[in-house]
Formats: C-alpha cells, sequence, structure tokens
C-alpha cells in the first residue's frame, strides 16, 4: 500500500485527500476541534477510488487491513478508524466509507458508545 500522509500541527491526513491549499495552516476552528477536523477530512467512499463499483465493499475490507498494518508500521500514536458499508439494494448501490483521527483526549468525532443506534452498519475500530 503506497497512500502517503501527510503530518501538520499535531494532525494526520491522507496526501491525497488533502487540497494544495490546505497544506498550511488549518482552521481547526470550522471544524470544533483537531479530531473533528482528520475525521472529515480523512473521509471518503471507497467507490470512488474502484474501477468496479460492484465491488468497493470487498476493495474497503481489503483497504481496511493494508491501512493498518501500514499505520502500524509507521506511527505509535494510536487512532479510531470508522468503516461503513452500504448494501447493493441502497440507493446508490454498493459501496465502502472510510475515515480515520488520531486519538485525543476529551476530543470524539463519532460517540462509539452510541454507534448501534445508528442507521447504517459502522464498525468503529481502535488500534
Amino acid at each position: 500500500m503506497s497512500v502517503p500522509f501527510f503530518e501538520t500541527q499535531g494532525c494526520v491526513f491522507f496526501d491525497f485527500l488533502l487540497k494544495p491549499e490546505s497544506r498550511g495552516e488549518f482552521n481547526f476552528h470550522r471544524y470544533g476541534n483537531r479530531t473533528r477536523c482528520e475525521a472529515s477530512v480523512n473521509g471518503f467512499h471507497v467507490k470512488d477510488f474502484c474501477d468496479k463499483k460492484e465491488l468497493a465493499i470487498s476493495v474497503g475490507f481489503v483497504f481496511l487491513h493494508e491501512f493498518i498494518k501500514k499505520w502500524r508500521a509507521s506511527f505509535d500514536e494510536n487512532i479510531f478508524i470508522y468503516f461503513g458499508v452500504a448494501a447493493k439494494e441502497e440507493e446508490f448501490g454498493p459501496d465502502a466509507t472510510f475515515s480515520f483521527h488520531k486519538k485525543r483526549k476529551n476530543e470524539a468525532w463519532m460517540d462509539v458508545e452510541e454507534i448501534e443506534g445508528l442507521d447504517g452498519a459502522i464498525m468503529a475500530i481502535e488500534i
């Protein structure tokens, strides 16, 4: 997996998801905090990067596995990963969503204790 990371101001982002103008100073107040900024910027739909849209969920699981290996080899910090799955019966067909942020004291993007009450299938992983 050759997905490089970009580190700035105590945050880690997927390099390929950052706009060039965002490589300077981030306005974290727009998001509320660093955690919400990371989760928002690092979030994407897997099918947007798949040649065969019907394979988005399978590709998403492979990406998830490879991402965890890459993170553990690159960083010592804990993170939360959010992996969502939309079945083929959904309006836009099968898809997987992916996002992550560093684990920080007193900051959260999603309340993982309430995840079971959400409509979609979302898995939260702490590594």
